[in-house]
């Protein structure tokens, strides 16, 4: 997770708890300082319970226990286990106040698109108020909205929205650190005797570890020593060895769930907790640090719960964190489409027992998953690519303008990555009506976007949608248990899926020339996937027989069954 550096430090009010449980906390006396103040303004707080006054705003912080109120969302049932997910980042996805930044309203307006594009499930990207400005990743208050992308009353409004057409919403959240203006630190930061010292990782003098290419110890400039912070001098780590912080951090989950979000994806949770300076990374106290969470999330029916572990995903996928991205396997998804072999190391993976666990994904937010597809494959690669992370997956991601094959913005980082969404071919693309949006749109906006692709005949636009509403129409496409056909090295890639007497077989020709497949079968097969291929798949002497074009998809459900 790379963070870009803030342009200014504000330093906001500290909290004071009445005891070692206190339900409430009282804002002390802070000095600030603010890009759009002066260094004397002030943060004065007049004993609000959770509560301070910054900048002239009142900001909320809250701190209290949260019970649970579990409740029907509404969503079809099982929808944890097969839905179809888009990761959206919100300020760069709808502008619909003009001030070219994307927001809660402007998301809501294109929850229609979504919908008709087959997307059951959105995954936002952090959505709470973040010293970074910009991609939410170092949190100031986990029980508020960026301010930027509206108000609380507009985020209820859009899940509400999302859910009445069968969408399911879940958030980021960042349970590893939060940010260095967070109120909670800067009181723990300030004094060794602040009832929150201990939710944070102090030393005195810098430790020094060894074997980093950079300081996990930053200089603590609130109070004095040393505070542990892996990513960044403005993300402290929480610790998560004091149970005090990961009860706060399950209620910080049911707050979000009594409010009809429908599960989290967690960041980071490899460097949950740090042993050492050999020992940072996949501790066995993360795995129980997760289960509790996991936990509260199970309390809720029909939600789901998925982490980012960029090194080893498959030991977070079950009882830590139910579902985990198959980080590395877009690797082998590109290279099996490009070279038109399927890898060994792709094939392991679609016949692991954690298969259905472990969602494919071919790019996100971050650049150590890779680059805009569209730089990465040609035409036809692209589209085997997205055919082997959508069919093979229980629950696929895909990331926005990913369905249109939007480009970066001339740049390959996190924020390259995340240009503002291509709606049509205006000045302003559908995004905004601003002058300016708030950064660079991507290379190939003008050429690359939804309206340039909508019902149009082999568009990337259409091919995606032609995948998603096929998962729709025959659910035993979407979580039917999956049996690999093929071996790895072979030109293509078949797999047949099986769901309460359901039975589908998926074609992917992974090469650049005709394949004829043959597997054993009998029946007569319906074409379930409207890509161009054959109506109908029919046995001959006990065979299944079909003859792909290059770069050739096709699924197929036994006659009769849906």
């Amino acid at each position: 997770m790379a963070i870009k550096p803030l342009i200014g430090v504000a330093l906001a009010c500290a909290l004071m708890a009445t005891g070692a449980h206190a339900q409430t906390a009282r804002a002390e006396f802070v000095q600030t300082e603010s890009k759009s103040r002066s260094s004397g303004s002030f943060c004065r707080a007049f004993n609000f319970e959770n509560r301070c006054t910054l900048f002239g705003m009142r900001s909320k912080i809250d701190v209290s226990k949260v019970i649970a109120e579990p409740r029907d969302n509404g969503l079809p049932a099982h929808w944890n286990r097969s839905a179809t997910f888009m990761e959206i980042f919100v300020r760069s996805y709808q502008d619909s106040d003009g001030d070219g930044i994307g927001d809660f309203n402007g998301l809501t307006s294109r929850l229609d698109y979504l919908k008709s594009l087959g997307v059951t499930g959105i995954w936002l990207m952090p959505m709470h108020p973040s010293a970074d400005k910009d991609h939410g990743y170092a949190v100031s208050d986990y029980r508020a909205v960026n301010p930027a992308y509206g108000t609380m009353a507009d985020f209820e409004r859009f899940v509400a929205e999302a859910h009445k057409r069968g969408i399911g919403v879940i958030i980021d959240y960042v349970m590893n650190h939060s940010a260095s203006d967070n109120p909670i630190f800067i009181s723990a930061a300030k004094s060794k005797t602040s009832p929150y010292r201990d939710w944070y990782i102090f030393a005195d003098k810098n430790p020094n570890w060894a074997g980093f290419s950079w300081g996990p110890w930053r200089q603590n400039k609130v109070g004095k020593g040393y505070f542990y912070g892996l990513f960044d001098d403005q993300m402290p780590d929480f610790n998560l060895k004091n149970q005090r912080v990961i009860d706060y951090h399950a209620d910080n989950f049911r707050f979000w769930l009594n409010k009809g979000v429908d599960g989290f994806r967690i960041d980071a949770v490899t460097m949950l907790v740090e042993n050492g300076p050999t020992a940072y990374m996949d501790q066995p106290e993360n795995l129980e640090v997760l289960k509790q969470v996991n936990a509260v999330v199970k309390a809720y029916p029909n939600r789901y719960l998925i982490c980012e572990a960029s090194e080893q995903p498959a030991l977070y996928a079950g009882e830590a964190c139910t579902n985990s991205f198959a980080f590395g396997t877009q690797k082998e998804i590109k290279s099996s489409a490009r070279e038109g072999k399927l890898s060994s190391k792709l094939a392991t993976q679609l016949a692991s027992d954690k298969r259905s666990l472990m969602p494919l994904v071919l790019q996100s937010h971050d650049s150590y998953v890779g680059d805009r597809l569209i730089h990465d494959l040609d035409a036809g690669s692209y589209r085997v690519a997205a055919a082997v992370s959508v069919l093979a997956s229980d629950t696929p991601f895909s990331y926005y303008g990913e369905e249109i094959g939007l480009a970066n913005n001339g740049k390959y980082d996190d924020p390259g990555l995340r240009a503002p969404m291509s709606w049509d071919g205006s000045a302003g693309h559908g995004f905004t009506k601003a002058a300016r949006p708030y950064r660079a749109y991507a290379t190939n906006a003008a050429t690359h976007n939804v309206k340039a692709q909508s019902g149009e005949g082999g568009s990337l636009l259409e091919y995606y949608r032609a995948l998603y509403l096929a998962r729709q129409a025959h659910p035993v496409l979407a979580d039917g248990t999956l049996t690999l056909l093929s071996k790895a090295g072979e030109e293509a890639l078949v797999f047949a899926r099986q769901r309460e007497g359901q039975k589908a077989l998926v074609f992917i020709n992974l090469s650049a020339t005709a394949q004829t497949f043959q597997t054993k079968g009998d029946g007569v097969w319906t074409s379930a996937l409207d890509l161009g291929a054959p109506a109908q798949l029919t046995a001959e002497e006990g065979n299944l027989r079909l003859i792909l074009p290059p770069k050739g998809v096709a699924a197929y459900v036994a006659k009769g069954e849906k």
